[in-house]
């Protein structure tokens, strides 16, 4: 006999619901966020085994180690597809534990993926290497705002280099500006070496996965490209087709169907953000050099204009990317 156990996570406190094989509800309570209650509150049902489903939130992965540690098999279910939870009229959280109880019972949870340990310490440094990077951006972004308020041009190809950043320490400003101007290039030369600690970080973790060398001889795809692919994508033995990689990274078309009508739409979006944004920047690489993505590019580029072009090659490019990670030759043009 098994147990069931449906969570509702919360920031302070979660909801569980557990009911065994035949339904009977046999506890709920609402439980503290703490290694100790959660702890209490399972022990009663332990000798029986259990098995435990939540929702994929973005905090989801201590739960998901402390429902482990007391011997739960843990299902994720994907959010945006549990519709019974969605769709309710009457929502809170013990209602909402209670269906997820009911659906994995019944063996109805739509599961979202669970990397492994490795992978997911792969992608908190990748991640972590992102936000470095979009929060340096932001502070650039504002050095340019101060240099165009005061009517400063400059003719560094790159402003933020050495003699750029030395050339903005010197320059002369109101107090309030020169303040202003000090901090952000301070901020700067921390987030550069912050970065560079990221990239360390990154580089020996890949060292762990052999699939990289295989990734990064293919043109436009350096070592980060690499980590942020294996990341992203997790275990490629899971996508069946190179059409539900495409999928899972939301670069698929869209289709609209009613009656007698079909026709495709705009890309779903629905997929992995970082994955699809990965793949547009080395698609960009390709299109820029002579090459089979780049005559593909550019036929599609007088038809539908360059978003939709330069799309349609980063799904080319993952096609190719799918067969490198199956450990074949990179053959994007396999695909119609």
């Amino acid at each position: 006999m098994k147990n069931y156990i449906g969570v509702d996570l919360g920031k302070q406190s979660s909801y569980f619901v557990i009911k065994n094989e035949s339904g009977n509800l046999l506890q709920r309570a609402k439980v503290f966020n703490d290694r100790s209650s959660i702890e209490s509150f399972l022990k009663p049902f332990q000798q029986e085994p259990l098995l435990a489903v939540m929702e994929a939130t973005t905090n989801y992965y201590w739960m998901y180690q402390e429902l482990h540690r007391s011997g739960c098999k843990v299902i994720l279910a994907h959010p945006l597809k549990t519709r019974a939870i969605a769709d309710a009229k009457i929502k809170n959280d013990r209602l909402d534990a209670n269906i997820l109880c009911d659906l994995l019972r019944g063996n109805l949870i739509p599961e979202s993926y669970i990397p492994s340990q490795e992978i997911r310490h792969l992608r908190e440094r990748v991640r972590q290497r992102i936000r470095l990077v979009q929060m340096r951006t932001q502070v650039k972004n504002q050095i340019h705002t101060l240099l165009t308020k005061l009517n400063y041009p400059h003719q560094f190809s790159d402003l933020f280099g050495k003699q750029g950043l030395e050339w903005l320490s010197e320059l002369p400003m109101p107090d309030v500006f020169a303040f202003q101007c000090k901090q952000a290039i301070t901020q700067i030369r921390h987030y550069n070496e912050w970065v560079l600690q990221a990239e360390q970080q990154i580089r020996r973790t890949l060292k762990d996965f052999p699939q990289a060398a295989a990734l990064t001889e293919v043109a436009g795809i350096g070592v980060f490209g690499a980590a942020v692919l294996i990341a992203e994508i997790g275990e490629i033995e899971r996508f069946r087709s190179f059409k539900k990689l495409v999928s899972y990274a939301g670069i698929a078309p869209g289709l609209y169907e009613s009656g007698k009508t079909s026709h495709q739409r705009n890309i779903t979006r629905q997929g992995n953000a970082y994955l699809r944004w990965i793949l547009c920047e080395m698609a960009q690489v390709h299109i820029r050099k002579p090459g089979p993505l780049r005559q593909f590019f550019l036929r599609l580029k007088e038809r539908i204009g360059y978003t939709k072009a330069l799309t349609a090659t980063a799904r080319k490019l993952l096609i190719g990317i799918y067969y490198v990670m199956n450990g074949k030759k990179f053959a994007p043009e396999l695909a119609g």
